[in-house]
């Protein structure tokens, strides 16, 4: 069963979004969907986290970057995204 969600975004996030998905040869909606089903559908081994390989190979003085790293890439872009204002 699949739903439709209408959401209000503001222009600077549908900005990102939409270049985003265009650098990726998408649909803003795909990339939506995408993006929705990497953060809220528990991973599997059949859909295991693409970062993995790269855990312990770098030093880091945040203790808990290979457990939350999708926090942290999220929050960089957020603040990324802000920065002006």
């Amino acid at each position: 069963m699949t739903k439709t969600l209408t959401i209000t975004l503001p222009d600077a996030l549908e900005q990102a979004l939409a270049q985003t998905a265009a650098q990726a040869n998408q649909s803003t909606e795909e990339l939506i969907l995408k993006l929705l089903t990497q953060n809220l559908i528990p991973e599997t081994e059949e859909q295991p986290d693409p970062l993995m390989a790269l855990f312990g190979s770098i030093s880091s003085d945040v203790p808990d970057a290979a457990d939350r790293h999708d926090y942290y890439i999220g929050k960089a872009i957020y603040d990324e995204m802000h920065s002006d204002e």
